[in-house]
């Protein structure tokens, strides 16, 4: 029982007076406690009280401050939310969700204040020094990344998969978050120097990890017209080979398809600690509510589209479309597809994608195929 239940209780019993005193007022820590529960559970209205009450008991806890960049962010002010994540990573540096969302809000236009559809924050009439200083850095972040606000070419979401802690499947020190990431660079240098107007974005550009909920989130903060998850699995069939195009169906359209998923989805679900914590429910729905991208996919149209699309220069054969109950594209709500480039139980596979030059040309191809899907979306 915590204080504030205790207080509570206290006060049903008639043992507490109309003030309880100074003696019983919940801590800041307490405070935050409670907001968070009431976060996970998407009452985002009645965590800001609490919250503001604990940064006015203590402004300078970098909890407080990441819990109501939270808040505001699901109750969609993007503004205030990236307010007081940039506040939290300069109380706490080592807040790296923290800053990974201030970094990615950062990234596209915040909208205008008082947007339809937006709930009005709780006004904040006396900010503190620490907090001005923390809008001026939000300020020249955004003068530095910025991004345009075209409408017209088509929005690409990259997403080398796996990374950091999460090496993905590995074969003679072949790690599969490596040959993602590989891949994925050299699909975003030719994809930038095409002369097709394609606004590309990457997950991640580094060995970093990146849970599940973050990636499918990002299709939102994008407002990406596609995403493509880039893969390079072990499965338990060895004649499991070639570059095979998913897309999502709760059904697998075949048992190579539920093998693949279940191996993909595993991974997600290890590094998915902080979902405990409401952190997948409160970021992807503020994500959704916030950017307002509410587009029914056609993953399935569009696998079978890259899938034909694929040169037949190829470094690995091309087996074509399917699809399967893979987490990542079943929480997006934006076409998304997810291409195994190969599989490195495959011993083929493995030496193919091992080999630089043989990984510039699956780019090649890549490349190619997302050009010409582009044209459909």
């Amino acid at each position: 029982m915590n204080r504030r239940q205790a207080l509570a209780f206290l006060a049903a019993a008639g043992l507490v007076a109309c003030r309880p005193g100074v003696a019983f007022a919940d801590t800041a820590d307490e405070l935050a406690g409670t907001a968070q529960a009431e976060l996970i559970g998407g009452n985002a209205a009645k965590a800001l009280p609490l919250l503001l009450e604990a940064e006015d008991k203590d402004p300078r806890n970098d909890r407080v401050q990441a819990l109501l960049g939270r808040a505001y962010y699901q109750q969609g002010d993007a503004r205030a939310a990236l307010s007081h994540f940039t506040l939290a990573v300069r109380l706490n540096p080592e807040d790296t969700l923290s800053r990974m969302l201030a970094e990615t809000i950062s990234q596209f236009p915040l909208p205008g204040k008082g947007s339809p559809g937006r709930e009005a924050s709780a006004p904040r009439p006396r900010p503190s020094a620490l907090a001005r200083e923390a809008q001026a850095e939000r300020a020249a972040l955004l003068n530095r990344t910025g991004r345009s606000a075209r409408q017209g070419p088509a929005r690409l979401l990259l997403d080398p998969g796996h990374g950091g802690t999460d090496s993905g499947a590995s074969v003679g020190g072949l790690r599969e978050a490596d040959v993602t990431l590989d891949i994925a660079l050299r699909l975003a240098r030719l994809l930038a120097a095409s002369k097709n107007d394609v606004i590309l974005q990457l997950t991640r550009t580094s060995d970093v990890f990146l849970p599940g909920w973050a990636r499918a989130g990002l299709v939102g903060f994008y407002d990406a017209d596609l995403l493509v998850s880039l893969h390079a699995t072990r499965v338990v069939e060895p004649t499991a080979a070639g570059v095979i195009v998913y897309a999502y169906d709760r059904q697998p359209s075949d048992a190579l398809a539920a093998l693949v998923a279940r191996a993909e989805n595993a991974a997600q679900e290890a590094g998915a600690s902080w979902t405990a914590r409401g952190g997948e429910g409160v970021f992807v729905s503020a994500v959704r509510a916030a950017v307002g991208s509410d587009r029914r996919g056609r993953s399935r149209e569009l696998a079978t589209a890259l899938a034909r699309a694929m040169p037949g220069s190829a470094p690995l054969p091309i087996r074509g479309a399917a699809a399967g109950p893979f987490g990542l594209l079943g929480a997006v709500e934006a076409p998304g597809v997810l291409v195994e480039t190969g599989f490195l139980s495959h011993p083929d596979d493995a030496a193919a994608l091992a080999n630089a030059d043989k990984r510039q040309a699956m780019a090649q191809g890549l490349t190619e195929a997302l050009l010409a899907v582009t044209r459909t979306l």
